[in-house]
């Protein structure tokens, strides 16, 4: 790798979640503006002569929005999901569901997606180095795909989310 860009989506939104299987406070339901962080790389500029256009990262965030402005975010198999689909469905929140609801699990979500798109958008050309999801100003997790040797492909962790809400596949 010779080059390498970042691209900060800072404060996404408010955000609230529980993280149930915490010892702490932090299974009560609490919440953040998250923000993400991530650096690309790659050996071989574009005619640009960007590692990635910036341009057209705007579906990125977008899809960071609706998965974290506004919402409540529950690991897929906390107990009160049910609860939460209720509200969801009266139109009092928005849930959102991650297989993983730590930073570190969200750092892994997102980075993947990004990766995901460049893959499509760029052919290999370029990839995620680094996926940082930033919970608080003092609170962050990052994620680096490249040296994850269990890595998980986006569209794989789709479908291991839906397994586990169906209660086909335990957590």
């Amino acid at each position: 790798m010779i080059y390498q860009s970042t691209k900060y989506f800072k404060e996404i939104g408010p955000c609230a979640y529980r993280n149930w299987k915490s010892d702490t406070d932090c299974y009560l339901l609490h919440g953040y503006c998250r923000s993400f962080k991530f650096v690309f790389g790659c050996e071989h500029l574009d005619k640009q002569g960007f590692v990635v256009d910036f341009g057209g990262l705007k579906d990125v965030k977008r899809q960071l929005q609706e998965w974290f402005d506004h919402t409540v975010i529950l690991q897929s198999d906390d107990p009160l999901i049910s609860t939460f689909r209720q509200l969801d469905e009266q139109g009092q929140c928005k849930l959102q569901t991650f297989p993983l609801i730590s930073s570190e699990g969200l750092a892994e979500w997102a980075g993947e997606y990004v990766d995901s798109i460049l893959q499509e958008k760029y052919k290999g050309r370029c990839w995620v180095i680094s996926s940082e999801h930033i919970e608080a100003e003092k609170n962050s997790a990052i994620y680096y795909p490249q040296e994850n040797p269990d890595r998980i492909d986006f569209e794989t962790l789709v479908e291991i989310n839906k397994e586990i809400l169906s209660g086909d596949l335990p957590i």
